[in-house]
């Protein structure tokens, strides 16, 4: 029970890494509240939980106006948030001269703003109690790039540069930030499309031999969460299989 009793708010809760995440959350201790934009996602997260280890918010993550609630909301039910875990995003699959102006922007606003405004929001209830835990996801994909993928690639190397900040800003406060990249992670996005023939040749990427499934990111965000990382600050844990450790 390493977040026993701790507050905890995930955004992108209902699906994927961000389920894999709540679900870890809740088995570990503590109170969860999901944001999640998808209903039937939120609704099934929440028949699966014991109603007293969460709050369940259907809303869009990058939307300050959900932000603002979630917040007032945590800070009604519980009077303090401990932790957060920015992990929704949604992005458009584009080149940079594919990509328009309102692709770019609506992944930048959903990949980066959006997890700006999350850390805004709960920084000075963290800061008013003296501690803190945020967790953002970020991608291996800030540190070595995929076609196609050019707004994704630069929010998330924003979102490397914004944890760094924080962590230096706001650890002699007592808050720590960090980030996580997963590399290729097995969901319903990433698969679709995907042939068992295209599984495999990801595979074959992989120092590791297979690519990730979201159980493989949520112990790293439990840890990080924790008071077992007390004194971790300012990284970015490739949970990656070995990706970017491999020489081309």
């Amino acid at each position: 029970m390493r977040l026993r009793d701790k507050v905890a708010i995930v955004t992108g809760a209902g699906k994927g890494i961000g389920r894999a995440i709540a679900d870890s959350f809740v088995a570990e201790g503590a109170f969860v509240v999901a944001v999640e934009i998808d209903a039937a996602a939120l609704d099934a997260l929440r028949r699966a939980t014991p109603a007293q280890a969460l709050l369940a918010l259907e809303g869009d993550a990058s939307a300050q106006a959900v932000v603002d609630e979630a917040l007032a909301r945590t800070l009604d039910a519980k009077g303090r948030v401990d932790v957060l875990v920015n992990n929704a995003i949604t992005y458009s699959e584009h080149g940079v001269t594919a990509t328009s102006d309102a692709d770019w922007a609506a992944t930048i606003d959903s990949g980066l703003t959006a997890i700006f405004r999350w850390c805004r929001a709960v920084l000075p209830p963290m800061l008013d109690a003296g501690r803190g835990s945020i967790v953002n996801l970020a991608s291996v994909n800030q540190l070595v790039a995929n076609p196609n993928l050019a707004a994704y690639t630069a929010a998330k190397g924003g979102v490397h540069a914004l944890t760094k900040q924080i962590a230096v800003e706001y650890g002699p406060r007592g808050i720590r930030c960090n980030a996580i990249s997963p590399a290729l992670i097995a969901t319903e996005r990433t698969m679709r499309g995907r042939s068992p023939a295209d599984a495999a040749w990801d595979a074959e990427a992989y120092p590791i031999g297979r690519i990730g499934v979201p159980a493989d990111v949520a112990p790293a965000a439990v840890f990080l969460a924790s008071d077992a990382a007390g004194f971790v600050t300012g990284i970015d844990l490739p949970v990656d299989g070995g990706l970017t450790a491999l020489a081309a």
